[in-house]
């Protein structure tokens, strides 16, 4: 790669996820209208390195068939009007979501309780796609990397149990550090999906692991002594390293319920750059008469801004922004229902978010 060739990186939440496994694979088979516009959208913007995050697969990393059935039939063939897209490397992370802490629990009952929100292992999941060689033998995972382990660690004190503690998890579905061969020059995907900061008692036990969640990822791009990876080896991401981080963080700096200052802190990194703020014009007409601020940069219905795409000061910022097309615009069918409207029918409650950059 020269300081001239462009790579285009984007994260897109596509809300493919259901309670029953292989459900979704059979919405795959069925020329959903609903996964034809997600296609459509990826096909417009036309990454070269894509993360999805919820994209339903077996949770040990294994492969039901699912994601080459969306590249094959989806992103391989024109939706819209686009045109096709091909994604010859892919990786399957293995996930903690719908994952028992104990082998006596019952997920399906107690989502709550597994190591990552889910009812079934696997459900929730992230998946890459890339047009580059991805070096899946170097890569890097935290997914059993413990709760407690955690230096300053935010874990309700009293909730959990300390059977419990010396088996919870600090990531709800995996973080991860993966190189990518483009041109040559290695850049690392760093990726994850941190639980909602919501949907808990007073303990705030989300809340809390959320924020933890982003902490860890910090570490990671700060190459913290005390990470040990799932291989055992120590450390997280070095200096010489460039690095992109991509996923549905579930936080925002200004607006929501999560911890401001974990997100804040990683957007103000001393390796990460300043200038990304990607936006819309159909964000800000959404949600002109909604409250809060910086409605341009939201990647939500909700207008919040829970999807990145933050790539470290190696990179020089060529394009960035949001997939949200305006009232106005053609694409705009792309992110509605059938009745043309943003709702739970709609193809997914998150935005695409893209950013264009060169090597320095």
């Amino acid at each position: 790669m020269t300081k001239n060739t462009p790579i285009h990186f984007a994260t897109f939440n596509v809300s493919l996820s259901a309670d029953v496994p292989g459900q979704i694979r059979s919405e795959l088979e069925s020329n959903s209208k609903r996964i034809q516009k997600l296609a459509a959208t990826i096909q417009s913007c036309r990454p070269d390195v894509l993360l999805l995050c919820e994209f339903d697969h077996p949770g040990k990393g294994g492969d039901d068939g699912s994601l080459a059935l969306f590249c094959e039939r989806y992103l391989e063939v024109g939706q819209f009007g686009q045109d096709p897209v091909y994604y010859p490397h892919r990786y399957l992370p293995p996930t903690n979501t719908g994952l028992p802490v104990f082998s006596s629990d019952d997920a399906s009952q107690s989502p709550e309780k597994a190591q990552g929100f889910g009812r079934w292992h696997g459900q929730y999941g992230f998946v890459v796609l890339s047009r580059f060689p991805l070096l899946v033998d170097e890569v890097k995972t935290w997914q059993h990397f413990l709760w407690k382990d955690l230096p300053n660690n935010a874990i309700p004190k009293g909730y959990y149990s300390d059977d419990v503690l010396e088996h919870r998890r600090v990531s709800s579905k995996n973080h991860i550090a993966l190189p990518i061969d483009i041109h040559g020059h290695v850049v690392t995907l760093v990726a994850c999906h941190p639980t909602p900061p919501v949907f808990d008692g007073p303990e705030k036990r989300n809340y809390r692991r959320n924020a933890d969640e982003l902490k860890l990822l910090e570490a990671i791009i700060s190459n913290e002594a005390y990470l040990v990876d799932d291989e055992g080896k120590a450390g997280g991401v070095t200096e010489d390293m460039p690095f992109v981080i991509m996923g549905d963080l579930n936080a925002d700096s200004v607006n929501g319920d999560g911890d401001k200052e974990a997100i804040a802190s990683l957007l103000n990194h001393e390796r990460t750059e300043k200038s990304v703020r990607p936006c819309s014009n159909g964000a800000v007409e959404y949600l002109s008469h909604g409250e809060g601020e910086n409605k341009a940069l939201a990647t939500h219905n909700r207008g919040l801004r829970l999807d990145y795409v933050l790539p470290s000061t190696d990179f020089n910022i060529l394009n960035q922004g949001v997939f949200w097309p305006s009232r106005q615009e053609p694409l705009h069918s792309l992110i509605t229902d059938s009745r043309g409207r943003l709702s739970f029918d709609a193809p997914s409650d998150h935005r695409l978010v893209w950013l264009d950059v060169t090597l320095n």
